[in-house]
C-alpha cells in the first residue's frame, strides 16, 4: 500500500509540471507575437530609413578601405636590412694580406676590412678601444696595462691573446721583417701578466701611449715559427687568419682583357666579436690607374671609390661625400744630404719657391702650412711663415756658397758642379701635380731637378724598402699621417731619424728633441701647447718640411647604399670603414613604428 502511494504522488507531481511547461509557452508564444511580430508593421513604415543606415554604413566601410589601400605607403617604409653585397674600388695591386706591409692603397682598405686594431678612431673622431677592453697607466706615465676583451676569436677560430700582442709588438720593431707600421717600440718592454693582459713599461713617459696602439694584431699561432725577414713572403700574406668584420673567401686575377687587376671577394666574418653586421660580403677591385675606376664606376661594375679627385661627374645614383681628415701633404726635405744640408739652402727653397702656384687647385681650407693642425691643440699661436721672395731666395743661397749663372740660369757649387735636386714622389694626381709644380720652381732658382714617380700600383712595400727608408732622396713628396693627438714626434725627433724611424728629413735638432719630448711627458695643457709653439718655430726656421695640402676624403658610391654618416669626423680614409657592420646594399619594405 505504501508503494502505490508513492507512485501515485510521482505521478501527480508530474503533471503539475507538464501544466506549468504549457503555461509557460503560451505566455512566451503571446509575447513574443505582441513584441515582434505584432510590430513588424512598424517595420515596414521605417524601412526606407533603416534600409538609408544600411547604404551609410556600407558605403562608410568601403571609404575605409579605400583609404588603407590608398594610403598603405605612408604606413610603411624602405630600411636597409641584412644581406647583400658592397664593392669599392681601389687604386694599386694587392703584394701582400698581411696588414704589417700594407703599403698600396688597396692593400691599405683590404687590412682594415681584414683585421681589428687594438685601438681605432670612431666616427666621431674620438680614439676607442677596439680589440682592447682598457688600456690603463700608472701615475708615472711609464707603465701601460692593456687588457684585451673575453671572448676573442680569430677566424679559425683560435683565441687571441696576450700572446698575438707580443708577438705583433715583436714584429714591428725587428729590423729584419720591415713592416711598413709607423710606430716605434724601441726600448720599450713588454710583459705578459696573464692570457688577456700585458704591459708596456717605457723608457720614459709618455701621455699619449694609447694612440699608438692603433694597429692590427697578427697570430702568434701561425706566425711565431717563421723567422721575421721571411713573414712576408709566408702563405700568411695569401691566406690571412683574420680579426676583422670580414674573412678572404677568394682572390680572382683578372685576364688581360679586364681593366681590373684583382678581385678580392670577402665574407661576413662570423668570429668577429661585433657580430651585427649587414652585409654578406664585400668586394674590392684593385685597379692601376684612376682613369679605370672612374670607367669602373660609371658602368656600375663598382659601387664606390676613395680614388678620385673632387669634381668628377656621374650620371644615375652615384654621389659625392667630402670629408677633411687629419692628415696632409708635405715636401720633406732631406737635411742629411749633400745639396740640402745647409738650412740656409731649405730656407732659400722655402722662400724662392712660390707655393700659390704649387697649391693653385688647393682651396683656402684645405691647405696645410704647419705640422699641427687646430683640432689637435686648442688656441695654439702659429709662426708667421716667410713669403713668396725670389731676391731673398738668391742671397741665402749665395750665403751658402752657391753661385747663380745669368747665362745659363743655373746653381753651381764651390767646385763649379751644377747643384741638383732629386724629388721622389708617387704616381698619384693630387701629389704629383705638386711635386712638378714645385720642380718647376727649383728649376726657376737655377737649381738641376730630376723627378722620380713611383708607379704605386707596382712600387708597394718596395718604395718603403728601396727609397724612403734609406732616404733615398733630397726631397720626398708624400702624405702623412698626423692622429688623433698631436704628436709630431714621430717625424721630426732625432730618434727616429733612422731606417727603422719616420722622420723623413733626418732632421736633427736637440731643442725640438726636449720640445717634443716634454709635450709627450706632461698632462699639462698650457705647459704642452707652449712646448708646440716652440717647436713650430724651430721648424719654420730650420725648414725641415713644406706643407702643402690637408688630405681629403672624395668618396663617391651609390646613394642607394648606406655608409658612413655625412657628420663624420674621420681622422684618416680608411676611418670610414669604422662602423662598416652598419653599411648595407639591400633594402626591404617594414611596417612604421609610432
Amino acid at each position: 500500500m505504501k508503494l502505490d502511494y508513492e507512485k501515485s504522488g510521482q505521478k501527480k507531481r508530474r503533471g503539475n509540471l507538464v501544466s506549468r511547461i504549457n503555461e509557460l509557452g503560451e505566455r512566451l508564444g503571446k509575447s513574443f507575437s505582441e513584441r515582434f511580430l505584432g510590430r513588424l508593421e512598424n517595420v515596414r513604415e521605417v524601412r526606407l530609413w533603416v534600409l538609408e543606415w544600411a547604404l551609410l554604413v556600407l558605403v562608410v566601410f568601403l571609404l575605409a578601405i579605400v583609404q588603407i589601400m590608398w594610403y598603405s605607403d605612408s604606413y610603411e617604409t624602405n630600411a636597409f636590412t641584412s644581406g647583400g653585397d658592397y664593392s669599392e674600388a681601389t687604386l694599386g695591386k694587392i703584394n701582400s694580406m698581411n696588414p704589417l706591409y700594407a703599403a698600396t692603397n688597396s692593400e691599405k682598405v683590404l687590412a682594415k676590412l681584414l683585421f681589428a686594431n687594438i685601438v681605432s678612431p670612431d666616427v666621431s673622431g674620438h680614439e676607442k678601444a677596439e680589440l682592447a677592453k682598457s688600456i690603463t697607466m700608472d701615475k708615472t706615465g711609464k707603465i701601460w696595462t692593456l687588457t684585451l676583451r673575453e671572448g676573442l676569436l680569430w677566424s679559425d677560430g683560435e683565441p687571441i691573446t696576450a700572446d698575438d700582442v707580443i708577438y705583433t709588438v715583436d714584429l714591428i720593431r725587428d729590423s729584419s721583417a720591415k713592416t711598413t707600421v709607423s710606430v716605434s717600440f724601441t726600448n720599450v718592454k713588454i710583459e705578459k701578466k696573464d692570457d688577456l693582459t700585458v704591459e708596456f713599461t717605457l723608457p720614459s713617459a709618455y701621455i699619449d701611449f694609447r694612440d699608438s696602439l692603433e694597429f692590427p694584431l697578427v697570430p702568434a699561432h701561425v706566425l711565431k715559427d717563421i723567422s721575421p725577414a721571411l713573414v712576408y713572403e709566408s702563405e700568411f700574406s695569401t691566406k690571412p687568419v683574420c680579426s676583422g668584420p670580414f674573412i678572404l673567401n677568394a682572390m680572382q686575377v683578372s685576364n688581360v682583357t679586364s681593366s681590373s687587376l684583382q678581385t678580392v671577394y670577402l665574407n661576413r666574418n662570423d668570429n668577429y666579436f661585433l657580430r651585427d653586421a649587414l652585409l654578406n660580403s664585400f668586394t674590392l677591385k684593385t685597379y692601376d690607374n684612376v682613369e679605370n675606376i672612374y670607367d669602373a664606376l660609371s658602368a656600375g661594375d663598382v659601387a664606390a671609390t676613395a680614388e678620385l679627385n673632387a669634381g668628377e661627374e656621374f650620371g644615375g645614383a652615384i654621389s659625392m661625400r667630402t670629408s677633411l681628415i687629419n692628415g696632409g701633404a708635405f715636401a720633406f726635405f732631406n737635411t742629411a744630404s749633400e745639396t740640402l744640408k745647409e738650412t740656409k739652402v731649405r730656407q732659400a727653397i722655402r722662400y724662392g719657391v712660390n707655393l700659390d702656384k704649387v697649391r693653385e687647385d688647393v682651396n683656402d681650407g684645405e691647405k696645410m702650412d704647419y705640422p699641427i693642425l687646430d683640432s689637435q691643440v686648442s688656441n695654439l699661436s702659429y709662426p708667421e711663415l716667410p713669403k713668396y721672395d725670389l731676391e731673398t731666395a738668391r742671397k741665402l743661397l749665395a750665403e751658402a756658397k752657391l753661385t747663380y749663372n745669368e747665362e745659363d740660369k743655373k746653381l753651381y757649387d764651390m767646385d763649379g758642379g751644377v747643384v741638383t735636386l732629386s724629388i721622389a714622389v708617387l704616381k698619384r694626381d693630387k701629389i704629383l701635380s705638386k711635386a712638378e709644380r714645385f720642380a718647376e720652381e727649383l728649376k726657376n732658382m737655377g737649381f738641376d731637378v730630376s723627378l722620380n714617380v713611383f708607379d704605386e700600383t707596382q712600387a708597394g712595400a718596395d718604395f718603403f724598402t728601396s727609397v724612403i727608408k734609406p732616404r733615398e732622396y733630397d726631397i720626398l713628396f708624400y702624405e702623412i699621417d698626423l692622429g688623433v693627438s698631436a704628436d709630431p714626434f714621430v717625424y721630426y725627433s732625432s730618434t727616429q731619424a733612422n731606417e727603422s724611424g719616420w722622420n723623413f728629413s733626418n732632421y736633427r735638432n736637440s731643442l725640438v728633441d726636449v720640445n717634443l719630448l716634454s709635450a709627450r711627458l706632461t698632462t699639462d695643457v698650457k705647459l704642452r701647447k707652449a712646448k708646440y709653439e716652440a717647436f713650430l718655430k724651430s721648424w719654420v726656421t730650420d725648414v725641415p718640411a713644406i706643407g702643402l695640402y690637408r688630405s681629403t676624403l672624395n668618396y663617391y658610391y651609390n646613394r642607394n647604399m648606406n655608409i658612413y654618416g655625412e657628420d663624420a669626423k674621420l681622422t684618416d680614409a680608411l676611418d670610414r670603414f669604422a662602423d662598416v657592420r652598419y653599411w648595407a646594399s639591400e633594402k626591404r619594405s617594414v611596417n612604421m613604428t609610432p
